[in-house]
């Protein structure tokens, strides 16, 4: 199925001089569940991976949530608003309180160490022939992401999976590993991608208002601030919600980071953004599914909005830059 993102509802070209010599075009990818080939693009899938090559294995600690029923005096004491730097030092770790039936839960983030090295998760393949806008290193024709699916100790940008990826010629690969090594830990639900096919569809970015020449920048940022409550925006158009490929960072949670690389200190490429929603409230819903209403009873809505089942991020996005330059294509991650 051809699945093609709704009308954009503001003409951002004509609206801002100039911003059209900034357009730069994103694929968005358009999972849905499905049933996914060993050798074509999709989230979620076996991957065409060498027999002969060892399947990844993470190490690293792993944040895990714990719970502590609190006695009930204890409970009386604390209130409905506890004093959150009294519990910070009480409690290491400290994430909050949770009510329920059961009485007041104290629930802390704290590092485990892993029992043993667990394999990998396969999370995406794409291939340059079925994303245009996926960048690639020269010679390589597929990208292969995977991750540790749990809670890792913050490191820089990021906060979620240990993410690895691997960068490949497809031609290359004669013996192909008939599938990948289940984890011996339990995935995190919510790093644990549905399988899923692929709808590649082309669209038009335009950047975050911070990388534009100021002068543009600044007429973008003031006619977002003069927007009223439903109206549409630069911010909620500009650039594509869901999972895709290239194309512009949105940088709403943070302002703009620079994502440099360490080697060289040159800007590093946009290559996959991935995120719970794809229609960010309707703003980029599908034409081929605008009868959808939003409904967790419907699955058919959740297949077309929560595709994956990945939950990723601080505000629903994970970012993988990539320099394409330096030896051993080094690459970051960045959450929003």
């Amino acid at each position: 199925m051809t699945f093609t993102t709704v009308p954009r509802p503001l003409d951002l070209a004509h609206l801002f001089p100039g911003l059209a010599a900034h357009a730069r075009t994103a694929t968005r990818l358009h999972p849905r569940p499905g049933v996914p080939s060993i050798t074509g693009s999709h989230v979620g899938g076996p991957l065409l991976w060498p027999a002969d090559e060892p399947w990844p294995r993470c190490a690293r600690p792993h944040r895990v949530e714990q719970r502590q029923l609190l006695p009930h005096e204890q409970a009386a004491r604390l209130g409905r608003r506890p004093d959150l730097m009294g519990m910070v030092e009480k409690y290491p770790g400290f994430f909050g309180i949770h009510r329920d039936e059961a009485g007041t839960h104290v629930i802390t983030h704290v590092n485990r160490p892993a029992p043993e090295p667990s394999p990998l998760l396969p999370v995406a393949q794409l291939r340059a022939q079925d994303v245009p806008d996926l960048p690639l290193p020269p010679g390589m024709g597929m990208l292969q992401v995977l991750w540790c699916p749990h809670v890792h100790p913050e490191d820089r940008d990021q906060y979620g999976p240990a993410v690895q990826l691997r960068w490949r010629s497809a031609a290359g690969i004669t013996e192909p590993l008939a599938s990948a090594p289940a984890p011996t830990v339990v995935p995190d639900e919510m790093f644990h991608p549905r399988p899923c096919v692929l709808h590649p569809e082309q669209v038009v970015e335009y950047p975050w208002w911070q990388e534009l020449p100021e002068q543009l920048g600044s007429q973008v940022r003031a006619f977002d601030d003069s927007r009223e409550f439903g109206q549409p925006s630069y911010y909620a158009v500009s650039q594509a919600r869901g999972w895709k490929a290239g194309g512009y960072a949105n940088w709403g949670s943070s302002d703009r980071l620079p994502m440099t690389c360490d080697g060289c200190s040159r800007e590093m490429a946009l290559v996959l953004s991935m995120t719970k929603s794809e229609s960010f409230g309707g703003t980029w819903r599908t034409e081929q599914e605008t009868h959808l209403e939003p409904s967790w009873t419907d699955p058919r809505w959740r297949d077309a909005d929560r595709p994956t089942g990945v939950s990723v991020g601080w505000d629903d996005a994970l970012r993988v830059f990539a320099c394409l330059s330096c030896p051993g294509t080094p690459f970051r991650l960045n959450s929003q």
